[in-house]
Parts: structure tokens; sequence; C-alpha cells
């Protein structure tokens, strides 16, 4: 949709450059989606915290630009885009990023956004734009294209339709999809079922399920990530910095045993991670934390709990995938996230990404029982 040309106000694209600037960035999201009873904005805070240049590890290590569009002073779209130089050193696609993308349906925003973050790339010899990825493939990705009726969850992207008409009419096309899949929480037969499985295996005493506490497991928790999910489509390793900085980052949303290590042998082998749906807890406080919201959130995740959980990684090292030993230790991962959840009294849980050609992960995950709900899709154009 392009407003009428008696409207046709000039757009004003202004770079992130100071922690000042963040603030119109997170206003150009509520400008685009803060009528949508579906979109939770993001916190203020965090985006401070991710957006402010140089404020990462991410942002230390690549090369990485946000911008404001505004019109008539007031804003009404965002995008960022990187180099990242780890993405290029691995998969050499010569392929930029861009994410944190938000913006009004009118096309002489989008247009101008895309112009801006085209020319950074390019500027920097890249020759292809993917995304959205905010701010890496490890972060929030994906674009929402199915899946609309539902809120999303805990730092995964909702969209109104129109976004990917807009990605589409600038010449973008699907290259992968990821997807997610939910289902109730009370009454499901998994937990038994893999109880019953371990019974009958000679193994079952020498896998074991513990929580991951500390920064030694944080190191662990890393480690297997990177190296289970290093064959994956697109994937990038975590650096240790990046992963200290968002386990403090979660360390205050988290329960204590909700990220969990599996160890066979005593050798780490495989790691689960859930999260109360943070969405959910911050509905109502419109993106702000301050003076009092912080308390409410609190409150609310640890007190009241929410009825919606995401497990955003699940996954076993390479070298046990499509092996017995790797099989029953995502089971046994999934169903002591199950147990924890029912104790909880939440009602349902969200796995999400997946990525569609992961059928061993999503048959488990379908066993809850859960159906597919949500879709994201990454979109990607020659420069």
């Amino acid at each position: 949709m392009t407003p009428s040309p008696t409207h046709r106000s000039p757009i004003a694209v202004r770079p992130v450059e100071s922690r000042r600037d963040v603030t119109p960035f997170w206003r150009a999201g509520l400008a685009a989606q803060g009528g949508d009873p579906a979109f939770s904005p993001p916190l203020l805070h965090e985006l401070n915290l991710t957006i402010t240049p140089g404020n990462t590890p991410f942002a230390r290590d690549n090369d990485g630009r946000a911008w404001t569009a505004f019109r008539d002073g007031q804003p009404v779209g965002r995008i960022y885009a990187v180099k990242d130089h780890a993405h290029l050193a691995i998969h050499k696609d010569g392929a930029g990023h861009f994410g944190f993308l938000e913006a009004i349906d009118d096309d002489a925003v989008w247009d101008a956004l895309f112009a801006t973050a085209a020319a950074f790339l390019r500027e920097r010899g890249l020759t292809r734009m993917t995304g959205p990825f905010s701010a890496s493939i490890n972060h929030e990705c994906g674009l929402l294209v199915e899946g609309h009726d539902t809120p999303s969850t805990t730092h995964t992207n909702y969209a109104p339709r129109y976004y990917a008409r807009q990605l589409e009419r600038l010449g973008f096309v699907g290259i992968k999809d990821l997807i997610g899949y939910e289902g109730p929480v009370a009454g499901s037969p998994l937990p038994g079922r893999v109880k019953r499985a371990r019974a009958r295996w000679a193994g079952s005493k020498d896998l074991v399920i513990r929580s991951a506490v500390g920064r030694e497991a944080v190191a662990t928790l890393n480690a297997i990530y990177n190296d289970g999910w290093s064959g994956n489509w697109g994937a990038v390793p975590v650096s240790d910095a990046e992963a200290s900085f968002l386990a403090e980052l979660a360390q205050p949303l988290l329960p204590r045993d909700w990220t969990t290590i599996v160890t066979w042998k005593d050798e780490p082998i495989g790691v689960l991670a859930m999260a109360p749906d943070v969405n959910e807890a911050i509905h109502g406080l419109g993106g702000k934390l301050f003076p009092f919201g912080w308390a409410r959130m609190l409150w609310r995740l640890k007190v009241a709990g929410t009825k919606r959980v995401r497990v955003p990684v699940i996954g076993v090292r390479r070298a046990w995938r499509g092996t017995r030993v790797g099989a029953m230790a995502a089971a046994s991962l999934l169903a002591d996230a199950v147990e924890k959840a029912q104790a909880a009294k939440v009602e349902r849980m969200e796995v999400s990404w997946m990525l569609e050609e992961n059928r061993s992960v999503i048959n488990l995950v379908a066993s809850l029982p859960a159906t597919h709900t949500k879709t994201w899709r990454l979109y990607g154009k020659e420069l």
C-alpha cells in the first residue's frame, strides 16, 4: 500500500549512532505494528543493549549498522545491515544480512530502508543480501509467513502479512523456511513413553540429565551447540564472549533448572533450553521496563508463571546423531522439559526454530503431541 500523493512527505533515513537514537528505532516498530493484538513490542532495554553500536561481542566482531526512517519527524521504519565475518569465512557466499526490520505499509519507506542497507553492504564488497537476521542466525531470525492467528512467543518474529509482500516487491525470494511446532503440555504421553523405553534399555543408567548452572556450564552448552548445529544450513559458531553475554542477558528470566545438559558416561553430548514466554509476561507494558515494568515482568515470570513456554534449543553432538544413544538423549531431554513445564502448570509448549529437513527432531516434537503452527521465512536477493 502506498499513501496518496498528498501525503508523500520525504523519507529521511538516519543511522543509529548512540543510545539516544535507539528509542526512535524502537518506536518504528510501534508505528508499524502497535495496533496488532498479536504483536509484542521488544523490550526497549534489550534493544539498547543489542543495537547501540559496539555494545555487544557480536557488534564488536562484525561490521553492522542500524537506521531509522522518519517522515515528518516521526519514525516509520527501521532496518539493520551487517557484514558477518564468521558467516562469510564459513559459507563464502558474498552475503550481507539485514534484520530488525519494521516498517509501515508504504513503498517509499521500504524503498528507502533497503536502498540504504544495500548501499552499506555493497560498499563492503558484498554481492547478496539475505535475512532477516536480528542480528545473526544465532539470534532472532526469519519473517513470519504462517501462523498470524496467535501471538509470537519469546524472541520470535511477528510480522504483518504485508511484510512478505513488500520484500517480494523489492525482488527478494524465499531461500529457507524455519518452522515451529506447538502443543498442549498437560497429559502429554511423552514422559511416560520415554521412561518405559529407558527401563528396557541397558544403557539407561549411563545417560544422565543435569541442570546447566554456572560459568563452566555456559562453556559446555556453547561447545555442544556449536558442534551439534555445525552441519545445519547457514550455521555459524557462537563465540565464547557472545555466549557469556547471551547467558547474562537471559539469566534473570530463566528458571534455574530449565536449561539442561545430557551426559553419556560422563561426556556431555546434548543440550536443551526452555524459556517462559517473556512476550506473555511483558504484555501491557508497552516494551518498557522502567520504572515499574521490571518488577511486574519478574512477578509474572517467577511467581504467576506463563501459560506458554518456548524451547529454542534441543540437540545432540554430531557424533551421536543417528545413534540409539543420541535418540534416547534427545527424547530424555524433551521429556524432562515437559515434566518441568507440567510442574509449573504451563499449558502449551512451542519448539522453534527447526529446519524442515531435521525430521528426527520434528518427529520427536510431534510426539508431544504437537503440530506445525508457525513458519518463518528467510529471503535473499542479488545486490
